[in-house]
């Protein structure tokens, strides 16, 4: 079981606010990188972002909210309004999306007399066939963070139901929790959470474990 990236480095996992911005004159319907932009730079980057509810109107979008609590909207370019089975690819509310090499694009400018409106701070937008690139882990932003920040290279180092060290078996679902025993692993599959971890742990593996 390799490392989870450092998900307490705002560099690896900026806010909504902190991405880069798509050039004005880029016309490309795709604000997620590009294979010519991931040869060209060594940066990485991953927008993290729960989902908060579906905006449809004439293309899939939907609302997320970042992990400094601001809103933006993700927008899939390319499909009509029943084009894209969102809630079937696990993107409903709660669920949490990670985007890799994210882009905004440029806010509109104010004109005369206007204030700074929330529909004016630019948007994510995914061209269409490229809709696979946006991950889902199943589970709340915040304890996927919390839970990021945890998973060290072989995760816990004690018994997470009674904290024992020693000789401890690995969860064979999410390989990162550890238990002394079978009565602690089913207790903490029942009572500590893990049932719901487990989940989340599969999809960042998946994700991030390469």
């Amino acid at each position: 079981m390799g490392l989870l990236p450092d998900f307490s480095n705002t560099a690896l996992f900026p806010s909504f606010a902190e991405l880069p911005v798509q050039d004005a004159d880029d016309n490309r319907p795709v604000s997620v990188a590009t294979k010519d932009d991931e040869e060209e730079e060594e940066e990485d980057w991953w927008l993290l972002a729960q989902v908060k509810h579906d905006m449809t109107i004439t293309k899939p979008t939907l609302v997320l909210t970042d992990r400094s609590g601001a809103e933006f909207a993700l927008v899939f370019d390319g499909y009509d309004r029943g084009g894209l089975d969102l809630a079937g690819r696990g993107l409903r509310g709660g669920a949490t999306a990670a985007v890799r090499r994210a882009r905004r694009t440029s806010p509109k400018p104010l004109e005369d007399g206007e204030t700074v409106q929330a529909d004016r701070k630019g948007f994510v937008r995914v061209g269409k066939g490229r809709e696979g690139e946006v991950k889902v882990v199943p589970g709340r932003l915040e304890r996927v963070m919390e839970l990021g920040r945890k998973g060290g290279a072989d995760g816990e180092e004690n018994c997470a139901t009674c904290g024992k060290g020693g000789e401890l078996m690995k969860c064979l679902g999410c390989g990162r929790v550890r238990y002394c025993g079978k009565a602690c692993q089913v207790r903490g599959w029942n009572e500590g959470g893990h049932k719901t971890d487990c989940k989340i742990l599969k999809a960042m593996n998946q994700i991030w474990d390469h």
